[in-house]
């Protein structure tokens, strides 16, 4: 990745009051402001390295050059109208990479600006990542509106109610902002904010990246704050994250850890401190926490985690939410709600006959566990007669099960689903070529022909579901008749997403981050 600096200013306020030194040499912690922005891109994985200075700057020319680093660095020597148009003279040494930007006086805490390029550098489904801060120490702040994942929407010269940051004046971009650029110049813009704005305008995807504080150094008096705020212990979010017990995680225990540690990372790229706990340490210790993100099936832990969220805890997913994706609660909810669902009957075993309820079935169908969540192959069967039908329930009453729900079976496509809510993250496929399953019992359907069907309808009757049921990080099965039309068999609280891992950390942890900032907003 390439990266360059905008260092092409006078510096005039800072002469003004007496600093002698040309800008880039002033130093902060006795390290010069443009030396260490260097040497920080080296140790991020630079491969390359370009500055524009000014042409009264012959003392920054003479450093730059007796400069020792590991990588090539190029120094463009040009006095330019403004920092677009030293961008612009930057641009030809930044084609066809990843590259990020940034002025010579931007300050930040080194470890947030390393998760932030490598986040930039996994990122596929982003024109550009920006970075961001709540703190505001600027005389003219560039505000920034975003949606609910931090997808930048705009740029202002004044807050609205949608911005929560400005802008922290460092910039990854890709070749197509390059080209923006250009038509900018060409029509005459000059300044960078205004170039900003044209980015969205023409559609790029933008994401905001928050970073705890970013200064600028326009002042004398900003060098010892700089010095400073890089001394101080950085702040961060404190977030307590549950893992979920191995015993719920049947044939994806290792999904589901890397699902958690893939959002567990991204929160702490973030600036979030992530304590993570076990289902079981969490309740034996009576933990709690104002912010909770967590994969959590045990009984104790949902009760606690329950208690937490009446007392005002924010829990991702709602411990509530867990609740009502048990499938006798799902089917109910699902049908009430006029989701497309399966025909079902729901049946308390704790019934001396089910005879009644047996007549009424249509056979071939699906008898499940309707007290909790699958956990073994025998939660789940499919049968074919009566008789069949009256061995799995008198198991299932064996087990200690409570209660069943018996679904038609419906004869068509077998499709996976994953989703986070409020974001743009939707994702589905066919489980029969690639043989992911947790029991095997996906062949039953058999091969995916293909059978035409409205993505969109299919992502509406998800987005519905995931609000009444009360989980934003979800996942699930459909069946697409032969008809096209779409039933949901199956919704689930925060899966394992192992086909898409890390689109969804990115978004799950996009998710649980503008929700922490939300409560934290609110209780100020």
């Amino acid at each position: 990745m390439k990266f360059a600096i905008i260092s092409a200013g006078e510096g005039s306020r800072l002469s003004q009051e007496g600093m002698e030194l040309p800008k880039p040499l002033v130093p902060l912690n006795e390290v010069p402001m443009i030396e260490r922005l260097i040497r920080i891109f080296v140790r991020c994985g630079a491969t390359s390295i370009v500055v524009i200075i000014n042409g009264e700057s012959p003392l920054t020319k003479e450093f730059l050059a007796n400069l020792k680093i590991e990588v090539p660095l190029e120094i463009i020597v040009k006095t330019t109208p403004s920092s677009m148009h030293s961008f612009h003279e930057l641009s030809s040494y930044l084609k066809d990479d990843k590259f990020c930007l940034t002025t010579v006086d931007t300050v930040f805490h080194e470890d947030e600006f390393a998760t932030f390029i490598k986040a930039f550098e996994k990122a596929d489904n982003a024109d550009g990542y920006m970075a961001v801060t709540d703190y505001i120490d600027d005389e003219k702040p560039l505000y920034i509106s975003t949606d609910k994942n931090l997808k930048i929407t705009g740029f202002h010269d004044a807050r609205t109610e949608q911005c929560s940051y400005i802008s922290g004046g460092i910039y990854c971009l890709t070749s197509p902002a390059l080209d923006i650029l250009k038509k900018c110049l060409d029509n005459g813009m000059s300044r960078m904010r205004n170039y900003q704005r044209q980015l969205v305008a023409d559609g790029l995807k933008l994401q905001a990246y928050p970073f705890s504080k970013i200064v600028d150094v326009d002042h004398v008096e900003d060098i010892a704050k700089a010095e400073a705020f890089l001394n101080e212990k950085k702040s961060s979010i404190s977030i307590l994250g549950i893992t979920r017990g191995s015993e719920y995680s049947p044939n994806h225990v290792g999904n589901d850890a890397a699902i958690y540690n893939k959002v567990k990372e991204i929160l702490e790229s973030f600036g979030c401190r992530v304590d993570t706990v076990s289902e079981k340490e969490f309740v034996a210790k009576k933990m709690s926490a104002p912010i909770i993100f967590n994969m959590a099936r045990d009984r104790f832990a949902i009760n606690r985690l329950q208690e937490l969220e009446d007392k005002g805890s924010l829990v991702v997913n709602s411990a509530y939410g867990i609740d009502n994706c048990v499938r006798l609660s799902m089917t109910k909810l699902l049908i009430d709600k006029g989701i497309p669902h399966p025909v079902s009957i729901a049946m308390s075993l704790d019934e001396l006959s089910f005879e009644t309820s047996l007549n009424e079935v249509t056979y071939p169908c699906w008898i499940k566990r309707g007290d909790s969540h699958a956990m073994v192959k025998e939660d789940v069967c499919y049968v074919s007669t009566q008789e069949e039908a009256w061995r799995v329930l008198e198991d299932f009453k064996k087990r200690g099960i409570s209660s069943a729900v018996i679904n038609e079976h419906l004869q068509g496509d077998l499709i996976k689903f994953y989703g986070v809510q409020d974001t743009d993250f939707f994702y589905w496929f066919y489980p029969s070529p690639c043989s992911h399953s947790k029991f095997g019992l996906e062949k039953i359907n058999g091969e995916a022909k293909g059978i035409p069907f409205s993505e969109r309808e299919l992502k509406k009757y998800c987005a519905d579901a995931s609000i009444h049921l009360n989980v934003p990080v979800y996942g699930g099965d459909c069946v697409v008749l032969s008809t096209g039309e779409i039933k949901i068999i199956d919704f689930n609280d925060f899966p394992s997403f192992a086909r898409c891992r890390e689109q969804a950390g990115e978004n799950i942890a996009a998710f649980v981050f503008a929700q922490a900032k939300l409560k934290l907003n609110n209780n100020e």
